[in-house]
């Protein structure tokens, strides 16, 4: 009888899945989506698991999904690699996008501080622009099946192509690098306009204030004509001054200071 061998890979997915276990993601994912439809051969929290996996160890494309996947063991994707077609992965994520995506990802990060006992006094906001090659004329910021979209648009490009469109990206991180909170925004969204809210967020996040919040210059910069925010005596700003001319730090209010004639303003911290 002629002797067969056959082989499969294992790469990093062992690693993955033990944390994704300890993260419940599978679990939460099965919490948030809508029952899957009878017809369905493949549980949409699978598919999108096997989604996150790839995301993790290649970012490959949704078309090459199955390529990427075909010599994994099937036990390490949670389903047959000819299962994850690009077909399948959109209806999943068109579940996901009609989820409610703000609650499950603060229950997500609630679980991964806990679990992981991620300390929370220092955290670090910064933004980038997700740039765009094409027009994307559906893209306009319409809602779509009850739920907000976003607008890709013009706005100032981070990666220095101002030729095209784009989406600002909003994460803050602990001291240790670990992700706790992020948010995707319209392209021509101004990072000035977008502290008050992270700061609120992750104030709800820690269950207190009185943490380090480092960000950059735009911090030091007037809050938004209309906006609401107050001051905190137990807050802790910190951000280099405009123009890289000084380091401010301070609680509650930013103060007043004089430079070389320039009088930088008091900056409310809400909170």
């Amino acid at each position: 009888m002629p002797f067969a061998l056959s082989s499969a890979s294992v790469a990093a997915l062992p690693i993955v899945n033990h944390f994704l276990a300890r993260l419940r993601f599978t679990e939460l994912l099965s919490r948030y989506l809508a029952p899957p439809d009878p017809r369905t051969h493949l549980d949409p929290a699978v598919t999108l698991g096997a989604l996150l996996k790839s995301l993790i160890l290649s970012r490959t494309p949704l078309y090459s999904v199955i390529e990427w996947a075909s010599p994994f063991l099937p036990s390490l994707l949670g389903c047959s690699p000819a299962q994850l077609n690009d077909d399948r992965i959109g209806r999943s994520l068109d579940r996901l996008f009609d989820a409610d995506r703000n609650s499950l990802l603060t229950d997500f990060v609630l679980h991964l501080i806990k679990e992981f006992c991620v300390p929370l006094e220092q955290l670090h906001n910064d933004s980038t622009t997700l740039s765009f090659h094409g027009r994307y004329p559906q893209a306009d910021g319409t809602p779509m099946r009850g739920r907000p979209t976003l607008e890709i648009t013009f706005g100032h490009n981070k990666d220095h192509r101002p030729d095209l469109k784009q989406l600002l990206w909003i994460l803050t991180v602990t001291v240790e690098g670990v992700p706790v909170q992020f948010k995707v925004t319209d392209g021509n969204t101004a990072d000035v306009h977008t502290h008050a809210e992270t700061w609120l967020a992750l104030c709800s996040l820690a269950g207190r204030p009185d943490f380090l919040y480092v960000a950059d210059s735009k911090l030091c910069s007037r809050p938004p004509s209309g906006s609401s925010t107050r001051t905190r005596d137990d807050s802790s700003p910190c951000s280099p001054a405009p123009a890289k001319r000084m380091r401010i730090s301070g609680s509650g209010s930013l103060p007043r200071r004089h430079h070389r004639g320039r009088r930088l303003p008091s900056i409310p911290i809400p909170g």
